[in-house]
């Protein structure tokens, strides 16, 4: 979130800044004004770095037990801030070292900070756009982490140290490596009872994992069930024995008022989950495109959902990018990016909307989910939503599928036509283990169950308060996690 972006970029400035000043005062020493004393300052940020997964997990368990914005200040000074230090503390050692002459100095200290800053430059890059989305992040960082350390070591071992000191160095190299290889093929994000873990992986999205777990029906009956997380949070529940049937009430929801919408022969789903509603909109014949940014979803949707593969109508893509690209028009478009804390909040702006309206007919409808609200009393977001998408010319119902007691918490399901609103009387809900029989009027929510306290924020490209409006949220879902 816009929060966190904040915190990672503060203190990776104040590591530099204390580490500039460090390594700046460090050159007036005899003992620290070295080649040795840079090498091992090199090693110890090599080691700090190849414990970053590990020490993160451990750090963020704990800190997130405190008020927000103590626990993410004080988590990142922990597990970021040192190994920053120590690498800011290394560019004026290394001035320091390579200036033989004043009339060098500056010459000098402006190729050291070039050849970092490229550094910075080709390794986001690199990990951006082809190491992380396929490898994740914690193996790559180990690995990162342990060619600095061996690289540093050669440049020790070339200064001479003593045979003891070699012995030490390589032996808690050694150890180090063990404790992270070993803490990241150990890891798994299950923790609850009952629940086996049975894919695991990290990429663009962050993690995901796919675990089965022992359930009961309404009535008592034991039964297994299959869940997908991302970042530890649900974003889909299904019967194990038939995947395609979710237990999630939005999803049901949909497939209910799908099939009773006035024209549904093409749908684009933007965010695909583990690939239920798309599976449901198949029972009704509907030519349906998706987009999901992650490939994992894709193919874990497949894989373990038993969603029909479709790569010749899969877009691997940003959802903004793919609207803003469109050249056809379709009867259906789902937007279910509003789940847990993967919010697209480029999605849910002014200009997105009315782009979506354009790629609507008249009879057309624009379905936006909305999940996990604990208290729909202090959600901000829902009324800026409803007042942004009104601005874009659509005519907006809402609805609460989980049907809470005087809508306190659940879901919230936006239906949005245009010209005229969707006729709520005559759509009707079939009766399941998750939904009760009967009109949707009954599960429709309004604006003032939730926040309207101060006037609804209009979302747009340029003044985008997504996060802002959505940190409650955000550590509801983190609360209810823990």
């Amino acid at each position: 979130s816009l929060y966190s972006w904040a915190s990672t970029l503060s203190i990776t400035l104040l590591a530099l800044m204390t580490g500039y000043y460090t390594g700046g005062y460090a050159t007036t020493k005899t003992k620290t004004s070295t080649p040795k004393a840079i090498f091992l300052v090199f090693l110890i940020s090599g080691l700090m770095v190849m414990l970053q997964p590990s020490l993160g997990r451990t750090v963020m368990q704990e800190t997130i037990k405190l008020p927000f914005f103590t626990g993410i200040i004080l988590s990142q000074l922990i597990f970021l801030f040192p190994p920053v230090f120590l690498m800011g503390m290394m560019s004026p050692m290394i001035i320091e070292q390579i200036n033989q002459t004043v009339q060098r100095a500056g010459k000098s200290a402006g190729n050291i900070y070039a050849i970092s800053t490229f550094g910075g430059i080709l390794f986001t890059l690199l990990f951006g756009f082809l190491i992380i989305p396929k490898y994740g992040i914690s193996l790559p960082v180990i690995l990162l982490g342990a060619f600095v350390i061996l690289f540093s070591a050669v440049l020790l071992l070339r200064q001479k140290i003593s045979v003891p000191m070699g012995l030490v160095l390589a032996l808690i190299i050694l150890a180090q490596f063990r404790q992270a290889y070993v803490s990241y093929q150990e890891y798994s994000p299950i923790h609850a009872k009952g629940e086996s873990l049975v894919e695991y992986s990290e990429g663009l999205l962050g993690e995901i994992s796919i675990s089965n777990q022992n359930l009961k029906s309404p009535d008592g009956r034991p039964f297994k069930a299959r869940m997908l997380k991302v970042n530890n949070v649900m974003q889909n529940q299904a019967v194990l024995n038939y995947p395609k049937a979710s237990l999630v009430y939005y999803v049901n929801f949909i497939r209910n008022l799908v099939g009773q919408l006035p024209k549904k022969e093409s749908a684009l789903i933007v965010g695909l989950g583990a690939g239920n509603i798309y599976s449901d909109m198949q029972l009704y014949n509907i030519d349906v495109e998706t987009v999901e940014i992650d490939q994992r979803i894709y193919d874990y949707g497949v894989k373990y959902f038993k969603m029909k593969p479709h790569p010749e109508k899969s877009h691997i893509t940003d959802g903004r990018y793919f609207i803003n690209t469109a050249q056809k028009q379709y009867d259906i478009i789902v937007l279910d990016v509003i789940v847990g804390e993967n919010v697209a909040k480029q999605l849910v702006t002014l200009e997105s909307f009315k782009k979506m309206y354009e790629l609507l007919p008249d009879q057309g409808t624009l379905i936006i989910e909305h999940g996990g609200i604990q208290d729909f009393s202090k959600n901000k977001f829902v009324p800026s939503l409803h007042k942004t998408l009104g601005q874009a010319g659509f005519e907006v119902s809402m609805f609460n599928p989980v049907k809470a007691p005087n809508n306190r918490y659940g879901d919230v399901l936006f239906v949005a036509t245009k010209n005229k609103p969707i006729d709520k009387n005559n759509i009707f809900v079939a009766e399941d283990m998750l939904l009760s029989a009967g009109p949707i009027s009954q599960y429709e929510v309004f604006l003032n169950d939730f926040d309207t306290s101060v006037p609804a924020e209009l979302l747009t490209d340029d003044k985008n308060k997504t996060d802002i409006l959505l940190r409650d949220h955000y550590l509801h879902i983190r609360e209810k996690r823990n």
